[in-house]
């Protein structure tokens, strides 16, 4: 049956969510559900909306912080009313806790500022803490991105092992519109924008293959200014100039290009909540080296190379595994990471929502 949904997208200010958002309607939309869809938004949501979505914009003043939490308190609810919503989803749990008119659910991806702490800054993991404890709290519905958020979810959380929490795994068939242009000479790519991706570690990794003769290039794609600095003097350091690239955040066109002509994925990440680079990768047919990461081991459902530990020396003998993948353990990859579409992610959204709906009207 058609429902009327209200999303929060206040929070929406940076690639990684906006991407998934983005993607998250797409799906929707393809499922051709009938749903009334409105979308509210600040001025910092840089996505694209499918025309079959309503949105309802609104400005935040000088202080977008103060100004989000303002329209999470006022707008989402004043949109709920005068839609008459079904149900609210918020794209984060930092989503509004006023008094709704309908059931109030969302979207969790990790508790990583609980478990990996030392990774944020305190103001992060105070402001983290506050926000998202208010709004599982609040949830009458949480959607996680992996049986691993949801395990997490548990532990961390235990009042919500009687709550409605159920599992939407990401999808990644985005990817299949990337331009694939292999170059001459492969490389592999990974990634830097969260201390979790191990930046030093790769780098070290890279030095002992560059000094066993492996001759693979790399890029890292995704530093700051700062980390860009410090991550070049490593490199420089470590006699690899040239031969690892340092890149910062790439327009999304050139990303897209970097990442499906890559010829190897180096994916060392110590905490994910579903680890979307690694899905992509399988789905574009590229080799993948990952750790024993929960949500890692999750989505790839051993089709990656795992690495035995989380030292240089394990990370480079995977990488060497990973070299020598053969076709028909990417074409299994592939067949893989086919279920990971975004539809079905909507259409698990939806099935939440639905129970959310039935639980709230008794």
């Amino acid at each position: 049956m058609p429902t009327r949904v209200v999303i929060d997208g206040l929070p929406i200010t940076g690639m990684s969510l906006g991407i998934v958002v983005e993607h998250l309607l797409e799906g929707w939309h393809s499922l051709e559900s009938g749903d009334e869809l409105h979308l509210v938004i600040g001025p910092g949501a840089q996505i694209s909306i499918p025309p079959s979505v309503t949105v309802h914009q609104v400005d935040f003043g000088p202080r977008p912080f103060v100004s989000r939490l303002r329209a999470q308190s006022v707008d989402v609810p004043r949109v709920c009313r005068a839609v008459e919503a079904d149900v609210m989803l918020g794209v984060l749990p930092t989503t509004t806790v006023s008094p709704l008119p309908c059931p109030r659910t969302m979207i969790a991806y990790d508790v990583r500022h609980e478990l990996r702490p030392e990774q944020f800054s305190a103001w992060t993991r105070w402001s983290k803490k506050i926000s998202y404890d208010i709004g599982f709290y609040e949830a009458d519905g949480i959607s996680c991105i992996s049986e691993r958020t949801r395990q997490d979810l548990m532990a961390t959380h235990p009042r919500l092992r009687n709550r409605l929490v159920r599992v939407a795994h990401l999808g990644a068939d985005h990817v299949d519109s990337w331009p694939v242009r292999r170059p001459a000479r492969g490389y592999a790519i990974a990634f830097g924008q969260y201390g979790n991706k191990n930046v030093d570690l790769v780098v070290d990794a890279w030095s002992r293959l560059h000094a066993d003769g492996e001759d693979l290039p790399l890029a890292l794609v995704g530093l700051s200014e700062t980390a860009r600095a410090t991550v070049q003097a490593k490199v420089d350091r470590a006699g690899l100039t040239g031969f690892v690239e340092v890149l910062p955040w790439l327009p999304i066109e050139s990303f897209q290009e970097r990442f499906a002509s890559a010829s190897l994925v180096v994916f060392p990440s110590d905490f994910e909540g579903f680890g979307l680079p690694a899905a992509e990768a399988m789905r574009l047919g590229i080799p993948l080296v990952i750790t024993p990461d929960p949500a890692l081991l999750e989505v790839t459902g051993g089709h990656a190379v795992v690495t035995d530990d989380d030292s240089p020396e394990g990370l480079a003998k995977a990488v060497t595994e990973a070299r020598r993948t053969t076709p028909a353990a990417l074409a299994a990859a592939q067949e893989h990471a086919a279920q990971f579409t975004w539809a079905n992610t909507a259409s698990r959204v939806r099935e939440m929502l639905g129970e959310a709906i039935a639980w709230s009207k008794g």
